[in-house]
């Protein structure tokens, strides 16, 4: 998520089944367009596909960042973090344009904003699927003022941009696990937020893992980088990671964007998670105050998976900048706090 400061510079400077149909979904006024829009197949085996649908960029900056996952399997249909309210309706026609009419499950990692926001817009559209979150988070999906409020708090006009939150019927949480899908595990990832959790789909031989962010973001290449903001406790962070890597995935899906057959991917997370551990706790011995503008120098001369962000054009660099300020920050916290 990004600050209106950061916004700013970037806009002018660069069970029983019940079954479900969509229905039609209504633009609100000044909504974004959909040309941007689009879905890419990684999957098609043993009755099985797996489509990332990347949804147009609400701010400038954004592009191939909100990227709803599709599964569908011989026993139903399932999405992964739907995204903001703002792109609801492109991801419903990118659903349509896939043969989706009918959602059996909606799973969801965290409930920040970019990944969930448009829950109950999504629905709203598709009112027999049932939504699968961590149980702490039923009472901000069914009231979100508070989310509402420490969005627009944290992010400004960004926050604005994505859409509001609605409030989620209650009846539409699936309480009882496992769902109308077999095969599917739930597993507590906290970290990125205390609240997360990943999915692992099992078919015979096929292992597809949706990491969230707790596996760090991935977009592709040689980049990735951790996704921990404050405030972040380490060994959590890590023990995390250490479940995801004993899954042994024959697929990974990011919470952003990246996708890759390679389970080697999670263990360079958790060893950029160290790095970053020793690399900043030798910075702040010399340097007790260190800005967080200087500690990404450091890293970048210290942590080969971050100079895949200059490959980025101008817009997507400053955003990624960002992010990885404000995990240094919560690295920063953590290890002057000692956790």
């Amino acid at each position: 998520m990004l600050q209106s400061s950061l916004l700013n510079v970037q806009t002018t400077g660069m069970g029983e089944r019940k079954r479900c149909t969509m229905t039609k979904p209504t633009k609100p006024t000044g909504q974004i367009s959909c040309e941007k829009g689009y879905a890419t197949e990684l999957l098609d085996i043993e009755g099985v596909s797996l489509h990332r649908l990347t949804l147009p960029p609400p701010a400038p900056g954004f592009e191939d960042f909100i990227t709803p996952w599709l599964l569908k399997t011989r026993h139903g249909t399932l999405l992964v973090d739907p995204g903001p309210a703002a792109t609801i309706p492109c991801l419903a026609e990118l659903l349509k344009d896939q043969g989706v009419d009918e959602l059996d499950l909606v799973l969801l990692t965290h409930i920040h904003i970019d990944h969930s926001g448009g829950i109950a817009d999504l629905i709203s559209l598709f009112p027999g699927a049932k939504v699968v979150s961590h149980p702490r988070s039923f009472r901000h999906l069914t009231d979100p003022a508070r989310l509402w409020e420490s969005s627009q708090k944290v992010l400004g006009d960004l926050a604005n941009r994505y859409g509001p939150i609605k409030p989620l019927p209650e009846d539409a949480l699936l309480q009882d696990l496992p769902g109308p899908i077999p095969g599917l595990e739930v597993i507590a990832t906290p970290g990125h937020s205390s609240h997360h959790q990943s999915y692992v789909f099992t078919n015979q031989d096929m292992k597809i893992l949706f990491a969230g962010e707790a596996a760090g973001v991935y977009l592709g290449g040689s980049y990735i980088r951790p996704a921990t903001p404050p405030r972040f406790f380490f060994d959590v962070a890590y023990g995390s990671l250490q479940k995801l890597m004993a899954v042994g995935p024959t697929a990974t899906c990011y919470g952003h964007f990246g996708f890759t057959h390679n389970p080697g991917w999670l263990n360079k997370a958790a060893e950029q998670l160290v790095l970053w551990r020793e690399a900043l706790a030798e910075l702040i011995d010399t340097k007790p105050d260190v800005a967080v503008e200087q500690a990404l120098t450091y890293l970048e001369q210290k942590d080969p998976y971050l100079k895949g962000r200059h490959r980025f054009g101008e817009q997507i660099a400053s955003r990624e900048r960002y992010f990885i300020q404000n995990s240094i920050k919560g690295f920063l916290q953590a290890l002057k706090e000692g956790t």
